[in-house]
């Protein structure tokens, strides 16, 4: 298990105090790169060797919001290897050690060079350790919304949304989507799948799906592919 202290800055709240959800993704982001780089497996060392770990799917539980100026402890830990796919779980704790939020993901090994995925190998893991689920939850591979789509405003996905991955970073979807959430809004549970990157230019639209106990929001490129599904409970 990797984990780190920090105290929430005024940087990463929203106008309400609290840190938002692609803020709370952001730290998990930052959890596993600092994990990576103390196995000598970050950024560098995987541009050497052609490959980049992709998060393809994310269920994060909210217990309690993360306000301004809270210290927090943040965890990871990958709890699974096979062939294709990897699984790794978060949580973010208060000082009393509370879990404040908890997180299920899985990830693919993408090839640089063709972009697409590739086998997990006994070296692209070895330097980590699984260890026993934090959690009994499960990220989703595939997200099915019910009833008809309302289309939002489409965006431009512009340089500043694009990581060193070279697309639209993770994080970026969730604070495009909560343009269009009610304001002030508790969520509880999100699920997220990412199906394909969005790259520098592309004129991405939202589409949002008002269900029962919750609300869905799914991007869609020009041609009508989904890149990225999303649920709020």
């Amino acid at each position: 298990m990797f984990t780190f202290d920090t105290k929430v800055s005024y940087s990463r709240v929203d106008k309400n105090g609290q840190v938002p959800l692609h803020e709370i993704m952001n730290y998990f982001q930052d959890c596993t790169n600092f994990h990576s780089e103390s196995l000598g497996a970050g950024v560098a060392h995987m541009e050497a060797v052609g490959k980049v770990w992709i998060i393809i799917s994310y269920k994060i539980k909210i217990n309690k919001p993360i306000t301004l100026g809270q210290e927090i402890h943040i965890g990871t830990a990958p709890t699974k290897f096979d062939v294709l796919y990897a699984s790794r779980q978060f949580f973010i704790k208060d000082s009393a050690g509370e879990n404040l939020v908890q997180a299920d993901s899985i990830w693919v090994l993408m090839d640089l060079r063709n972009r697409r995925p590739t086998r997990i190998t006994e070296e692209d893991s070895q330097m980590y350790k699984p260890e026993k689920e934090f959690f009994d939850i499960t990220a989703e591979r595939k997200i099915k919304f019910h009833g008809e789509k309302k289309k939002l405003p489409e965006f431009k996905v512009m340089k500043t949304y694009i990581d060193h991955n070279g697309h639209m970073n993770n994080a970026d979807y969730l604070r495009a989507a909560e343009e269009f959430l009610p304001d002030g809004y508790s969520w509880g549970e999100l699920d997220i799948v990412y199906n394909k990157e969005a790259l520098e230019g592309e004129i991405v639209t939202p589409y949002l799906y008002k269900e029962k106990n919750s609300v869905g929001i799914s991007f869609e490129n020009e041609k009508e592919e989904t890149l990225t599904k999303m649920r709020l409970m």
